[in-house]
Formats: structure tokens, C-alpha cells, sequence
């Protein structure tokens, strides 16, 4: 690993809802997050006539951002009455922004589309959250 790579602990997850798209607030509990992956599709051009292959990329996609918390149905971040289940239920298109531990920023726009608590008899209680980004992202590096 390089020396310059740099640990994940405190990656943040911030919602502002769409009724307040400035005021974030921190999901309380995270645990493994796995942020959209980026892609876009390579689509080949080449000719008939051409020796080498060649290729265009189509547009811009994101996959799913999940994962998991520890899961408090009464934490206000969590619950339904403003919290992740909310969201869910509201079916609300909300900002989400994740922060990186040495200050970088990603901002998207996304719904919930899951939220799977688990119960296991011998663990924590605990969800699994899926958001669906939409539209565009803003990616601010680190100060």
C-alpha cells in the first residue's frame, strides 16, 4: 500500500431532505459503505476499413450507493418520522453527501430504495440502506 493512501475510518454520510436541501444531518451508526461506483459504456466505432479498433464512451452512470448502520429505530436519522425510513416511505429525492476523512466532498442527489433491518438472535440490530443517485454529482477535493 502506498504511503500516501489513507485509512476510511470517518467516511460521513449526510441527507438533507428535499424540504431542506442545505441543512444536512449525519446518519448516525454507519458502518460499511459502499459509495456509487462510475462507469460509462465503451462503444466500439470501428469501420470496416479500419486496422484498429476504436471506440466512444456513452453517458455518464452511477450505481448504487449502500450500507449498513446500526440500526436505531428512534434515532432521528433512522426513523420515520425524518429519518431514513422517511425517505423510504416519502419516496423523497434528497442530497446526499459523503465526506471523505481528508476533506473531500461528493454531493448527489438520490432516493431510498431499500432498508432491510436485520435482527440476528446473537448480534446487533442492524439495516442494510440503498440510494439510488439521480442527475448529477459535484466531486470537491480536499482543502
Amino acid at each position: 500500500m502506498s504511503e500516501n493512501a489513507i485509512s476510511a475510518q470517518g467516511t460521513l454520510i449526510a441527507r438533507a431532505p428535499s424540504a431542506t436541501p442545505t441543512v444536512f444531518t449525519t446518519i448516525g451508526e454507519l458502518h460499511d459503505i459502499t459509495v456509487p461506483a462510475l462507469s460509462r459504456k465503451a462503444i466500439e466505432m470501428t469501420a470496416h476499413n479500419d486496422i484498429e479498433e476504436s471506440f466512444v464512451v456513452g453517458i455518464r452512470r452511477k450505481g448504487e450507493m449502500q450500507f449498513e448502520i446500526g440500526f436505531l429505530p428512534t434515532l432521528a436519522t433512522h426513523g420515520q418520522s425524518a429519518g431514513l425510513i422517511k425517505a423510504w416511505k416519502d419516496g423523497s429525492r434528497d442530497i446526499y453527501r459523503v465526506t471523505y476523512p481528508d476533506g473531500s466532498l461528493w454531493l448527489f442527489s438520490g432516493y431510498v430504495t431499500n432498508f432491510a433491518p436485520k435482527a440476528p438472535v446473537d448480534d446487533a440490530l442492524t439495516a442494510d440502506v440503498t440510494i439510488r443517485p439521480t442527475g448529477t454529482s459535484t466531486f470537491t477535493d480536499a482543502p
